[in-house]
């Protein structure tokens, strides 16, 4: 599934290629991937000029220029749930199949949508519910402080890394980046967090924005169905310490990366160098 630097390297790639530009129409292949009001998505994209890209967590948001044809101001929200893809080509570029969505640029080219699995979603709604679309989401990574990270994991029973992947705690984090953080930052996936003390709570708020640059840098993680926007494969998957390295030796210890299920959800670790413990004492702070 797309996670947060995945979506943050598509928002990049798309950025010089739609911003500014003009959309002049919109094709439905598959109107069942519209969420909400299908007539209000075919009247707000055509002639809509696209002011700017940004993403939120997950999610894609194309600010668009009113049109003529309505009164307000409308968003186009992306979301590429487990197998979408997102990107501009020629209009020459032959069609593959579960290309749900065309969007047709003044420039020539085609913004496709394409999801093998259907999870994605496109919505256009007014720009003044754009913040309380998202009022139910966490803090971005990049943004939460340590003192409020902190107090959102404080005393909780649930499991650290159960919690790194709710979206109303934080958002943007999946199953891979959240096991690499946690590697990072030497803790067990399945110790509740609120057994983490301030010394680990701080090594795990740094490893999470740590991994998360580096794998925009490095433009995602391929493994299946994600490319980015220009149709290339990210390439962090070739540094991933224990995310899908079930037997494989740890990079670190050499000691084999062990797979365990919490809470329905795959966790990768490694036991030597993320021992599960009662509680993380670390001394006085």
């Amino acid at each position: 599934m797309p996670e947060l630097p995945e979506v943050e390297t598509v928002v990049q790639g798309l950025r010089a290629r739609l911003e500014g530009r003009r959309i002049l129409g919109v094709s439905l292949h598959q109107p069942l991937i519209v969420r909400g009001d299908v007539a209000l998505l075919r009247r707000a994209l055509p002639k809509s000029r696209i002011e700017r890209l940004e993403r939120r967590g997950k999610f894609i948001i194309v600010h668009l220029e009113k049109p003529t044809s309505l009164r307000a101001r409308h968003c186009l929200i992306v979301h590429l749930g487990m197998t979408g893809q997102l990107f501009c080509c020629r209009p020459s570029l032959p069609y593959e199949k579960h290309t749900h969505v065309t969007i047709e640029l003044e420039t020539g080219e085609q913004l496709r949508l394409r999801d093998p699995r259907r999870f994605g979603r496109l919505e256009v709604i007014p720009a003044a519910r754009l913040e309380a679309y998202f009022a139910h989401l966490g803090a971005e990574p990049f943004e939460i402080s340590l003192a409020e990270f902190a107090a959102r994991l404080a005393r909780r029973k649930a499991p650290i890394k159960s919690l790194l992947l709710n979206q109303d705690l934080v958002r943007g984090l999946g199953n891979i980046y959240s096991d690499e953080a946690l590697f990072a930052a030497r803790i067990h996936p399945a110790l509740p967090a609120g057994r983490l003390d301030v010394r680990a709570l701080r090594r795990l708020h740094r490893a999470m924005q740590r991994v998360l640059r580096a794998a925009i840098a490095a433009e995602g993680t391929s493994f299946s169905d994600y490319v980015t926007a220009d149709g290339r494969l990210g390439r962090f998957q070739y540094r991933l310490r224990v995310y899908g390295r079930e037997g494989e030796p740890c990079r670190r210890c050499r000691r084999p990366i062990r797979r365990l299920v919490l809470t329905g959800r795959s966790s990768h670790y490694c036991p030597h160098c993320q021992p599960r413990v009662r509680r993380i004492v670390t001394g006085r702070h």
